[in-house]
């Protein structure tokens, strides 16, 4: 005779829920996306990523209206160039809603406007690429300790 749930020890126990440092990846370029996840998921953060703009705002859209504020990042890091909704746009989104969530803008072709938008809406710093990943990384540590996550 069989029994369901006995001997299955995670059967009753709940799922503590994911602690680490939430951010929320916007890049088109699936191999910077995937590269970028995986350097900051091995230094503690917990990576939600979008292919692009409008997937990023749709990914917010279903954890509010989902009713999962805890879900939502607490970081945003975004490439700016992309297919419809760009960086800027999605965080000035994100600005406008009720959402206080820093931003991270990435660009590889920064200008004078690019940086006075992005400064602007709060994205600080807005990061160059190519990029050293320790340069990167040092500056998701300190916006991530600034909102004391």
């Amino acid at each position: 005779m069989v029994s369901i749930g006995r001997g299955a020890p995670c059967a009753s126990k709940r799922l503590e829920p994911d602690r680490r440092r939430h951010v929320l990846l916007i890049e088109d370029d699936d191999e910077m996306r995937k590269m970028l996840a995986f350097v900051l998921t091995r230094h503690g953060f917990r990576v939600s990523e979008a292919r692009n703009g409008s997937e990023g705002l749709e990914r917010l859209a279903d954890l509010m209206l989902g009713g999962h504020r805890d879900e939502v990042p607490q970081l945003l890091l975004t490439d700016n160039r992309m297919p419809g909704v760009c960086g800027l746009d999605v965080i000035e989104a994100v600005q406008a809603s009720r959402l206080r969530i820093p931003a991270i803008l990435i660009t590889a072709f920064g200008d004078v406007e690019t940086y006075d938008r992005a400064h602007a809406l709060g994205a600080t710093p807005v990061l160059d690429k190519p990029f050293a990943l320790a340069d990167l990384l040092a500056i998701v540590e300190r916006v991530a300790s600034r909102v004391g996550c």
